[in-house]
């Protein structure tokens, strides 16, 4: 099936603005993460965070990623800071991939999708999959072991003309540093009598010129703690969302752009069969360049179970599609070799496809036939056909018919910061500024004089790594918390699913097809949260209530088919409406506490 060029480039347009906005609450939280692990954890708390040089990185990674509510756009921030404090790359590797796979939002969320053991082992088989990957890429990629940090006084540093410098210490050891970008330098034994200097937050040595082509590197007496060291987590932050962050995650985003072009309208509804042998490899191919947050793919995991469509390919999904997306392996190639990244991505490959394999005979649901069709991947492809009305109005309809509160917040909120950032960026307001300025006995500064007073009261330096555990801390509280937010009570999900019954049959009933089929997802949404808040706050759904619950969305599915039946049969409609009527009145009965 061809495409208009119009067609590719505005379905592809309206993906990438789809995409962004899912994005952004994910974005927003791994720049916030990235600035803590910046300004708090430090150099030093970042890699005991991710299981320091231990065999235990690699576990411990994965389930630091599986608490923290990030998505692979971003953790791609987190990612930048990880480098910067000489995390293993095996960790990076192992965290990059599990994080934005499961968080609790999305593992509670597909609970109610399939049958809890599935889940289960989907989350074993990404430990495995993160495991023996992160094996490979410290096997394999650049880099070392970092020794420990020296403790000179005074340094000499003498530039060499190829972007590095020698320098000297006070006694006759040769030392080798390399300056960083805001004339700073960290320096480590390398074995051989030299230092070699890494741009971290830890035990700087600030260099001074000397006016004779020399600099003079000191050990710096400051770091920024209180105030300042809020502001510059928000500057970090700003500059970030404004930089290399924000270009990666449209780097990430363009995939969504490149499958609208190649896939038509509805080109996913027929090509992953339980029975097809290549149906894992077709997914495949969709899912690398893909951008899916976890609940999506959550989602679509469930809506393949329901179809009985490949097990395998929806394990390819999840762990390719939301894992990993377009600019995860050039991140990766960037920072440790284009070689080694290939090998990285190949081995990916290979390991999913041989597990997607492994599971798909096994893993196919007992007694569900298979539909023959699902829609769940009409997200990937071109929202738009050749009968769709072009324009600027047209895109931005399609696009805000599907934001809800979160997204619209989390944008307004992205806009706010990006403005920030640009201004920060004009004034030159930076790291440097702040240490740069810093004044002896001030509130927020660690510099003292030798007479000064000792700090009293609420006048102390609390250790950065304290402040910054305990903000991790308080974002995986707060995704806990979460939890019960977006799966209320049973009380109020009903509530919700009343409103969504009345709009959709209503219009249903009265032609109103656009209407019906707007309110119909959000009717079965709610029939999702209603499973799972009943679960976070009873411990059990009941197999009659997962059963109604299963019976209401099929028959979901059969009115959003009758409703896409062109030309529209109102008969037909009434009669699937009553049916559902009639299985609605069994599904909220057994939701609503005896009387």
């Amino acid at each position: 099936m061809n495409q208009s060029v119009s067609v590719m480039l505005l379905g592809g347009l309206i993906r990438v603005l789809q995409g962004f906005a899912a994005a952004a609450p994910t974005l927003l939280v791994g720049l916030l993460i990235a600035s803590i692990l910046r300004y708090y954890l430090g150099g030093v708390g970042t890699r005991r965070l991710f299981g320091g040089e231990s065999l235990r990185s690699l576990p411990q990674s994965w389930l630091v990623g599986m608490l923290l509510p990030v998505c692979s756009i971003g953790v791609l921030p987190i990612l930048f800071e990880m480098r910067r404090a000489k995390v293993r790359p095996g960790a990076m590797s192992a965290f990059a991939l599990s994080a934005p796979l499961f968080n609790p939002l999305s593992l509670l969320y597909g609970l109610t999708l399939s049958r809890p053991l599935v889940i289960i082992l989907f989350a074993l088989g990404s430990l495995v999959v993160v495991t023996a990957l992160g094996l490979f890429w410290d096997a394999f990629s650049k880099w070392r072991r970092l020794p420990a940090c020296d403790d000179n006084d005074r340094l000499e540093a003498y530039p060499t003309g190829d972007d590095r410098l020698e320098a000297y210490p006070t006694g006759d050891d040769r030392l080798e540093a390399y300056p960083t970008d805001d004339d700073r330098l960290e320096a480590y034994p390398t074995g051989d009598d030299r230092l070699e200097a890494y741009p971290t937050d830890d035990d700087r040595l600030e260099a001074y010129p000397t006016g004779d082509d020399r600099l003079e590197a000191y050990p710096t007496g400051d770091h920024l703690i209180g105030l300042r060291r809020v502001f510059a987590t928000i500057v970090h932050l700003a500059r970030e969302a404004t930089g290399t962050s924000m270009l990666i995650a449209l780097v990430a985003l363009s995939g969504l752009a490149l499958l609208a072009a190649i896939l038509p309208y509805g080109a996913m509804q027929h090509e992953v069969e339980r029975d097809d042998v290549w149906a894992p490899l077709k997914m495949l191919c969709v899912a690398v360049p893909v951008y899916a947050t976890p609940m999506l793919a959550m989602s679509q995991m469930g809506m393949m179970f329901q179809h009985a469509n490949s097990p395998g390919a929806s394990f390819t999904l999840l762990i390719l599609g939301a894992g990993m997306n377009l600019a995860t392996p050039l991140w990766f190639g960037r920072h440790f070799g284009w070689k080694a990244a290939a090998s990285w991505v190949a081995s990916l490959l290979v390991i999913v496809l041989g597990i997607s394999y492994a599971i798909n005979k096994p893993l196919v649901p007992p007694g569900v036939e298979p539909a023959g069709h699902t829609h769940a991947f009409d997200i990937y492809t071109n929202p738009l056909t050749a009968s769709h009305s072009f324009g600027l109005q047209s895109v931005v309809d399609t696009v805000a018919k599907d934001l809800d509160i979160r997204a619209v917040a989390s944008l307004i909120a992205l806009a706010i910061i990006l403005t920030m950032g640009m201004l920060f960026r004009m004034l030159k307001i930076d790291e440097a500024s702040l240490i740069k300025n810093a004044k002896a006995e001030s509130f927020a500064s660690s510099l003292r004089n030798n007479d000064a007073t000792p700090r009293r009261g609420l006048d102390i330096v609390v250790p950065p790594n304290v402040i910054g555990a305990t903000m991790l801390a308080g974002l995986v509280a707060l995704s806990i918390v979460a939890c019960y937010a977006y799966y209320p009570s049973p009380r109020e999900c009903l509530a919700e699913i009343s409103t969504a019954r009345t709009e959709c049959l209503s219009a249903a009933n009265s032609g109103q097809v656009d209407h019906a089929l707007y309110w119909l997802p959000v009717w079965e949404d709610w029939s999702r949260r209603l499973e799972v808040g009943t679960f976070l706050r009873t411990g059990q759904v009941r197999p009659y209530q997962r059963m109604q619950g299963y019976l209401i969305r099929k028959k979901l599915e059969n009115l959003e088919h009758e409703l896409e039946h062109d030309p529209f049969e109102p008969h037909e409609t009434k009669q699937v409406v009553q049916d559902i009527m009639a299985t609605n009145s069994r599904w909220t009965s057994s939701f609503r506490p005896p009387e």
